[in-house]
């Protein structure tokens, strides 16, 4: 079965589009780290029959929960990918973000060399508009290096850079076929040994559907959350780094709650909404219906049961062992404990 994992912070009914859509996209069974108590999400996902819920809160980090969202994040999912790695219900496994959906063609991973250890699901980014009627369904396709210099000469984006173009990351999302010696990260799968990246194939049929900050209320909810989280992801470039010190200005500024949010609105419309005009003038726009997906979980039931075994048995290990690159070797050791007389 394919299998994805998420450390998710969010509220009910967007936690329940997140599964819902995944299941239909192309994943199996879903493995989701709650960063928090969330009472209301935590009855929705235990009465789902294709999720795990694991409460990735208080005692799962032994007394040394990270700071970081990233670090607790590559933590979770660097121990689920080993942890599952040797046995044959976990075929393949992928990370997401809440705000991500899969668009799996599995006759596309079927097709693959058995050698083949990793693919790579680029993403496909919601239009951004402030006060949208619903959820998006036109999506921004990858653009080449030309269309990139035509976008800049029009005005649309300020760089011929895919960093311009996407207000989120462009380089997708991993898959991994689980084996010993290989681990998931947020957005690379790595070999253990060494903390290299391994290279991921990609093909038209894995893709990602990115709602990145696709209105206004969702740029500020995103924005504060990762402010408040203290994210080394704000610092990942320098474009996310200055909206990142530009949010906070804003909110230290201790402005009248309707002034604040005005100036929010105000950079949101100055630094992330796209000319969806223009864009779809040129044929770079996309429509997908993220609920139209045909994808049946087609779940190993006995697999299920072990790997909710195995995270049951991972509650009081020491996570931070499993970031992909730490090289430690007590991860290994733990895998192995976890996997004794499963």
């Amino acid at each position: 079965m394919i299998i994805a994992a998420a450390t998710i912070k969010d509220s009910r009914e967007n936690v329940e589009k997140f599964v819902r859509r995944n299941l239909r996209g192309g994943i199996d069974h879903l493995v989701v780290f709650l960063d928090a108590p969330l009472p209301e999400v935590e009855e929705l996902l235990d009465a789902a029959p294709h999720v795990t819920a694991v409460r990735a809160h208080g005692e799962w980090w032994a007394g040394e929960r990270p700071d970081d969202l990233n670090e607790r994040q590559v933590c979770n999912h660097g121990l689920v990918s080993r942890a599952v790695a040797g046995f044959a219900w976990a075929e393949w496994m992928f990370v997401l973000d809440g705000d991500e959906v899969a668009q799996i063609d599995r006759s596309v991973l079927d097709r693959l060399a058995p050698a083949t250890r990793a693919v790579q699901l680029l993403p496909l980014e919601a239009v951004s508009r402030m006060d949208p009627s619903g959820d998006p369904t036109q999506f921004k396709r990858r653009p080449t290096g030309d269309e990139l210099e035509l976008l800049r000469l029009l005005g649309v984006i300020p760089e011929a850079r895919m960093r311009a173009y996407f207000r989120g990351h462009a380089s997708g999302k991993p898959g991994l076929r689980p084996a010993p010696g290989y681990a998931l990260g947020v957005h690379h799968a790595v070999e253990t040994a060494t903390g290299d990246r391994l290279e991921g194939v990609t093909d038209p049929g894995l893709t990602l559907l990115h709602y990145e900050s696709h209105n206004g209320q969702e740029f500020v909810r995103k924005w504060r959350a990762l402010i408040g989280s203290g994210s080394d992801n704000i610092r990942q470039s320098r474009r996310r780094s200055a909206m990142a010190r530009s949010v906070g200005t804003i909110l230290d500024l201790g402005r009248p709650e309707a002034v604040t949010a005005a100036l929010l609105e105000d950079l949101y419309r100055r630094c992330a909404l796209d000319d969806g005009e223009t864009l779809s003038r040129l044929g770079m726009l996309v429509d997908v219906d993220p609920d139209a997906g045909q994808h049946r979980p087609a779940t190993d039931p006995d697999g299920v049961r072990r790997l909710e075994t195995l995270l049951d048995r991972a509650h009081d290990v020491p996570k931070m062992p499993f970031r992909p690159r730490a090289q430690d070797r007590r991860a290994d050791k733990a895998v192995a404990r976890l996997q004794r007389r499963l």
